[in-house]
């Protein structure tokens, strides 16, 4: 038989286990996405600043 107690304990780690996954992930993804901003930034940068051809 299973106590209450052992269930709720269980499921609250659980809980927090999948909270701290998700919370890598959407700081991964965060990462990600900056990263591409700041690359697109840096394009657009370069490409202005090239000389244009006569």
């Amino acid at each position: 038989m299973v106590r209450f107690w052992d269930w709720s304990r269980s499921s609250n780690e659980r809980a927090v286990a999948n909270a701290r996954a998700a919370t890598t992930e959407l700081s991964r993804m965060r990462v990600e996405r900056d990263e591409v901003e700041l690359f697109l930034v840096e394009l657009e940068t370069r490409r202005t600043a090239a000389p244009q051809p006569a």
